[in-house]
């Protein structure tokens, strides 16, 4: 059997392409077991009792917030419509939309604890008036404590928009060293992810539920990658055993 340089070019790339596809198959798997991990962790936090918001909590964020990730707390104050901030390009049910996310005062915490209302429509899901969906006096709500994330590049720098008169601020994402350098007050780690509630049934701002514990689809994902490299190991084989029954010829 003749071998030709263009036949070994090509198949060297279809076992490069094959390689390719292992990898992104065993990263399918890494991911697979990262999201089981996550999920685990998420359930021992919602299984532990819910915390009350103090100055005494805010203290202990403040020093370990990776311990209070994903736990659930029960916050009562007084929402600061002064420091609306607007997270662009969110949707809910296929409609565009954006988050509002908004300080929370409660008595005798300095800092500043963030709480992400939900949902609000938005014709360009990035511009809204917060002033219609404000919720004012003293409320007890119940979320879950996530992380404010750190460095994420221009997505976590600010627009500035005047919305029916008011200068709105909006945000592609939350980034801890943006708002701590814009907000006169401290801003602790964490956010609240406002609950779902009998309260706000139906209206706006609509509450983004406790994350999915599935496994996602990292699974098949990792069978597509792997059925992928065996197809073209397959075809390899396939033509090799073709080119040498021809190279033998009839008989």
């Amino acid at each position: 059997m003749r071998v030709t340089l263009r036949g070994v070019l090509a198949a060297a790339f279809v076992l490069g392409m094959c390689a390719l596809c292992v990898r992104l198959g065993f990263w399918q798997l890494d991911r697979l077991q990262q999201r089981k991990a996550r999920n685990h962790a998420v359930e021992v936090a919602l299984r532990m009792p819910t915390l009350d918001f103090d100055s005494l909590t805010a203290a202990a964020v403040e020093r370990q917030p990776e311990l209070f990730i994903n736990r659930k707390v029960r916050v009562t104050g007084t929402y600061d419509p002064a420091g609306d901030i607007v997270l662009r390009g969110r949707s809910s049910d296929g409609n565009p939309g954006v988050h509002i996310v908004t300080p929370i005062l409660v008595p005798h915490v300095p800092q500043a604890l963030l709480v992400n209302r939900g949902w609000v429509p938005s014709p360009d899901a990035a511009t809204v008036d917060a002033r219609p969906y404000a919720e004012p006096g003293e409320r007890t709500i119940v979320g879950l404590f996530m992380e404010v994330p750190r460095n994420t590049q221009a997505g976590g720098q600010p627009a500035e928009t005047t919305v029916g008169g008011k200068r709105v601020t909006t945000y592609r994402r939350l980034d801890l060293d943006v708002l701590r350098r814009r907000s006169p007050r401290p801003v602790l780690p964490l956010y609240v992810q406002q609950l779902p509630d009998s309260g706000a049934a139906g209206r706006p701002p609509v509450r983004v539920p406790t994350p999915p514990l599935d496994n996602g689809p990292h699974l098949s994902y990792a069978v597509q990658w792997f059925s992928f490299a065996a197809i073209g190991i397959i075809g390899l084989i396939v033509v090799w055993v073709r080119q040498r029954r021809a190279a033998r010829g009839p008989g």
